[in-house]
């Protein structure tokens, strides 16, 4: 008997992120953490961002029901003997002047939460999408601005831009709210709707330890 020849597993390749300053590439790179190569299926990830839109939406619109309106409630005629037809209230969604029939209304939509592990999931993939999509690039900050102008001269902008910051690097928040097209988020509080929106995103590289602890994926996990 003729042995059959094997074949070989391609070992995994790691990727490779760039690590750049606020001003331009160092021209070094590292390999990307585990919870930046989570396979997360889509449609987790887009079923936390739509909970997260829906939970963030502020209805204000409200239009009033009959029940609402203010008058209507005596009989506008007897129910017999007048030829004409029938009816109950002058404030029936049929009169002018009566409430509205499937209106909008203000109420809050009760939105469950999903879980934090789920959630966890969500933000590794958003992450993991512009790592494969080569729009991720780790952030070496050595030295922050102190303002507005300087922060513009040091950067090339660009439109979307999120950085992913650590506490320590909080100053960086004050500097860039008024540069259109730059939105910098803690890595405490950062999102999946965040990260899904973005075009590019730049991770503080002392927020890795943050982040690997949101998502709940290590290198032993992975």
């Amino acid at each position: 008997m003729t042995a059959t020849p094997t074949t070989k597993k391609k070992a995994a390749v790691t990727p490779k992120l760039t690590v750049r300053t606020l001003g331009k590439d160092t021209g070094s790179s590292v390999d990307a953490p585990a919870f930046f190569q989570a396979r997360v299926s889509l449609e987790t990830v887009a079923r936390v961002v739509h909970i997260a839109r829906r939970r963030a939406r502020v209805r204000r619109a409200h239009t009033k029901e009959r029940a609402e309106v203010r008058g209507g409630g005596r009989k506008p005629w007897k129910q017999k003997g007048t030829g004409r037809s029938r009816h109950g209230s002058s404030r029936s969604p049929l009169w002018v002047g009566g409430g509205t029939t499937f209106g909008p209304r203000s109420r809050k939509e009760r939105v469950v939460t999903p879980p934090v592990k789920e959630r966890g999931q969500a933000l590794a993939g958003a992450f993991a999408a512009h790592v494969t999509a080569g729009t991720l690039e780790l952030l070496k900050l050595d030295k922050l601005p102190t303002k507005t102008k300087e922060f513009v001269e040091q950067t090339t902008l660009a439109s979307g831009i999120v950085i992913v910051i650590d506490e320590s690097h909080k100053e960086l928040t004050r500097v860039t709210r008024n540069v259109p097209g730059v939105k910098v988020v803690s890595a405490h509080i950062v999102m999946p709707r965040d990260i899904v929106e973005a075009n590019t995103v730049w991770v503080d590289q002392d927020a890795l330890a943050t982040l690997e602890s949101r998502t709940g994926i290590t290198s032993k996990t992975a």
